[in-house]
């Protein structure tokens, strides 16, 4: 799939759209299947982004190299909202009333994808692979939206049971004020509950982040062994670095958000010994084919491979298993069919699976940690 950045943030295949006939249904004519997404190509989360999309479009062309789906091409248009879900639903709407997409995809964050559940409903159209693990995305289901990845608070329960295991009792959290980080901040708080531990600290940040000086100091004072950093991107690197240069010794953890190569370099030294959260597995992984296809078809379309990569590729599958079943006619109501029918279909390695009452993909979580050279080891 030919692709160009365009000034005003748009990444956009060129293909002549303008040029194509009348469709029956929107987004699709006889040669392409349009697909949306808002993200932040720039801001607190550009490079992971980035990452994501890549990973996307490594299994979109392979798909389109081999005559895309039903003879369509897949064409994916991304607009920049920068992170700030004010900007999100303006993108959608324009992605929905302008470009026509017959699907959205990938779009990044939680309370850009909760600003967008109106239109969504409104258009009746199909919200694939949100790039969050929001509980209020799948609980109550909606009809529309089709999560890939695992919940927040499954990451979150995970990764308490893990410190837990190590002896750690004293666990303290630093979280967004946003939707984000409240619904983390359930998780972790029932997660204790369950242990009978009461939460060591609770510290709190709105965004756009300000001065962190007094939340830093409340963490330090309360002396946690471990924090649960739950920000995007920057936010977080600069909450571990503060900490870290306050004194801290504390291990610290942050979820899947952050699962990025680009977070990593920005934390450089400071990344040492972080857990991260998995949703996906390792590029690197020999016990999962959908690990060894990822390499393989980034490495040919001259791709550096990626955690955040890896979820783009995992994310595109699903989608393309979807349009495949939705058949030669698709329309938004028949991809939603098909998708609910998906059961224990195979990744190569990660089982997804949806119904009219569960529309959670997958569950699988794992946990990582940064070396000392800065490589994540499962």
């Amino acid at each position: 799939m030919k692709a160009k950045w365009i000034a005003c943030g748009v990444l956009a295949a060129t293909l002549g759209w303008a040029a194509q006939t009348a469709q029956a249904e929107p987004g699709v004519t006889r040669n392409t299947i349009r697909i949306g997404q808002s993200a932040g190509v720039t801001g607190p989360v550009a490079g992971s982004v980035k990452e994501q999309i890549a990973g996307a479009q490594v299994y979109l062309r392979a798909v389109n190299a081999s005559g895309g789906v039903a003879g369509r091409r897949i064409e994916l248009v991304t607009y920049d909202d920068g992170f700030d879900a004010k900007r999100t639903p303006d993108n959608v709407r324009k992605l929905l009333d302008e470009d026509k997409v017959f699907a959205l995809f990938m779009v990044r964050g939680t309370p850009q994808n909760e600003s967008i559940l109106p239109l969504v409903a409104e258009h009746k159209v199909p919200l694939v692979a949100p790039l969050t693990g929001a509980i209020t995305l799948h609980r109550p289901v909606n009809r529309y939206v089709f999560n890939v990845r695992a919940k927040y608070q499954d990451e979150v329960a995970r990764a308490i049971n893990h410190l837990a295991t190590t002896g750690m009792s004293r666990i303290g959290i630093f979280h967004t004020t946003d939707g984000f980080g409240l619904d983390v901040l359930e998780g972790y708080t029932a997660a204790l509950q369950a242990r009978g531990v009461q939460p060591a600290a609770t510290v709190s940040f709105a965004r756009p982040m300000g001065d962190i000086s007094q939340g830093v100091a409340a963490m330090n004072k309360a002396n946690p062994q471990a924090v649960l950093v739950i920000g995007s991107g920057s936010e977080a690197a600069r909450i571990i670095r503060e900490l870290r240069r306050a004194g801290s010794q504390a291990q610290f953890v942050t979820l899947s958000n952050n699962a990025a190569d680009s977070f990593i370099r920005e934390l450089g030294d400071d990344a040492r010994g972080l857990i991260i959260t998995q949703v996906v597995p390792g590029t690197n992984s020999s016990q999962m084919t959908l690990a060894s296809e990822y390499r393989s078809q980034a490495r040919q379309q001259g791709v550096e491979p990626s955690n955040a990569g890896m979820e783009g590729f995992m994310s595109a599958k699903v989608l393309v298993e979807g349009l495949r079943r939705a058949g030669p006619e698709p329309t938004r109501e028949r991809l939603v069919s098909a998708l609910e029918g998906l059961r224990d279909y195979d990744l190569g390695g990660i089982l997804i699976s949806y119904s009219p009452s569960r529309h959670t993909g997958s569950s699988f979580v794992e946990m990582s940690i940064v070396s000392s050279t800065g490589k994540l080891i499962r």
